[in-house]
C-alpha cells in the first residue's frame, strides 16, 4: 500500500485527482494531516447541494451532498440510524464536532448513519466540513421533492432551491406556499411540479434573481411578470398575455423598470383571439426596432454562467430577429416571438464592446 503523505506534493496531488470525491472525503476523516494534504491540493471546481430523499422515493431521511459535473455525483449520504447488533458506532470528529456515526457502503455511495440526537445540526456540520475541505463557497443549495419537505433543514436562507417533480404529489400548492414563506432565496428558484392555485401574498416570487418554472406555471401571473425585479426568467405561463409582454418591452425601452433583466423566456403566452402565431414584427408593432446589423452585435449569444443551469444548450443564434435599444443607456436587446414563445436577450456590454473592437481592428 502506498503511503500518500510522504510523497512529493505534485505526485500526491495527481493521485488525489484520480480519486472519487467520496473517496477523498472518507480519506479526510483519518487524520488532520490527511485532511490538510487534501485541502492543499488543486482539485476540480465544484458546487455542493443538499438532496432530500432518493429519486426512487425510498429512504426519505437520506440527504446527499453532491458536486455538480454534467450530471452531478453523490459524495456522501446520511440518515438516522438506530441501535442494533448490526450497527457499529464510531466517534468521528468533523469540524470539531465529535459525532457518533456508522459507515455503510452497501449501495456504492458512502452512507453515514447518525443518531437522532444530532439530526438537526448534522447537515450543517458536514456541509461546512465539505466546503472547507475542498475550499468551496459555503452557499447552500437544496434539491427536494414536495413529499420530503418534512425533512427540510432548519434554514432560513439558501442560495438556490430546486423543487423536483414526482408523480402523484398532492397538495403541492399549500406546500409551496409554506416553503416559500419560510425561507429567503438569494439567487435561483427552479420549480418542476405543476401546482395550481394562488401564491400567498407574502411570497414575493418576482423578486427572485433567477426563476424557472416548468412545465406550466399556473400560479405565476401577468402581474408577477410585470413586477419582476430579477435577472433571468424562464416560465411557461398562459396567464401572461401579449399585451403584458408589450408593456414589458415599452417599460424596458423607457428604462423605468426591468433594469436588471438579462434574459426572459416565456412559452405558451396568451395571444389575441384568432392570432395563434404572433410574429416578432407584430409583437413589436409601434416600437422602434432594427433588423440584425452585423456591425452592432454578433449572431451567436453565448450563455453566461447565470443562464447555463437553466438552459439545455450553451448558446442561441439570432440571424433575422429584431433589436431594440434602451433610451437611458443605449443597451441593446434582441426580441423573438416564435411558436408561442417570447425570447428577450439583453446583450452584455462587454460582449458588445469586444465585438465592435474586433470589427474595428479587422
Amino acid at each position: 500500500m502506498i503511503k500518500l503523505l510522504p510523497l512529493p506534493f505534485l505526485a500526491r496531488e495527481r493521485i488525489f485527482k484520480e480519486m472519487e470525491i467520496s473517496e477523498l472525503l472518507l480519506l479526510s476523516f483519518i487524520s488532520k494531516r490527511t485532511r490538510n494534504a487534501i485541502r492543499q491540493s488543486r482539485l476540480k471546481s465544484m458546487e455542493t447541494c443538499f438532496k432530500l430523499g432518493n429519486d426512487d422515493g425510498t429512504d426519505s431521511l437520506a440527504y446527499g451532498i453532491f458536486y455538480v459535473g454534467e450530471l452531478g455525483t453523490h459524495a456522501i449520504k446520511w440518515r438516522i440510524g438506530e441501535d442494533s447488533e448490526d450497527v457499529k458506532w464510531e466517534k468521528v470528529n468533523i469540524n470539531g464536532h465529535p459525532s457518533e456515526c456508522s459507515f455503510d457502503f452497501s449501495d456504492g455511495i458512502p452512507k453515514l448513519l447518525i443518531k437522532d440526537l444530532i439530526r438537526t445540526d448534522f447537515p450543517f456540520v458536514i456541509h461546512n466540513y465539505f466546503c472547507n475541505l475542498f475550499r468551496l463557497s459555503t452557499e447552500i443549495r437544496v434539491s427536494a421533492h414536495f413529499d420530503t419537505m418534512k425533512e427540510f433543514p432548519n434554514i432560513r436562507n439558501v442560495h438556490s432551491l430546486y423543487i423536483e417533480p414526482r408523480i402523484g404529489e398532492a397538495g403541492c400548492m399549500a406546500k409551496l406556499n409554506t416553503l416559500l414563506s419560510s425561507i429567503e432565496i438569494s439567487d435561483h428558484l427552479e420549480i418542476y411540479p405543476p401546482c395550481q392555485g394562488r401564491l400567498s401574498d407574502d411570497v414575493r416570487i418576482w423578486r427572485i434573481k433567477r426563476l424557472s418554472i416548468v412545465p406550466v406555471a399556473w400560479f405565476f401571473t401577468g402581474e408577477n411578470f410585470l413586477n419582476f425585479e430579477g435577472e433571468n426568467l424562464f416560465v411557461s405561463c398562459p396567464d401572461i398575455s401579449s399585451e403584458d409582454i408589450r408593456t414589458f418591452i415599452r417599460e424596458w425601452i423607457e428604462g423605468e423598470k426591468f433594469v436588471r433583466v438579462e434574459s426572459i423566456l416565456i412559452s405558451g403566452y396568451r395571444r389575441p383571439p384568432g392570432n395563434e402565431d404572433l410574429t416578432t414584427a407584430q409583437l413589436l408593432e409601434g416600437f422602434e426596432s432594427k433588423r440584425f446589423d452585423p456591425e452592432r452585435r454578433p449572431v451567436v449569444f453565448k450563455y453566461p454562467d447565470s443562464m447555463k443551469r437553466q438552459c439545455e444548450e450553451d448558446c442561441m443564434e439570432f440571424h433575422d430577429d429584431l433589436d431594440i435599444e434602451r433610451k437611458t443607456d443605449g443597451r441593446l436587446a434582441t426580441v423573438e416571438s416564435i411558436e408561442s414563445a417570447f425570447v428577450f436577450i439583453v446583450w452584455p456590454e462587454e460582449i458588445i464592446r469586444n465585438y465592435r473592437h474586433n470589427i474595428d481592428v479587422n
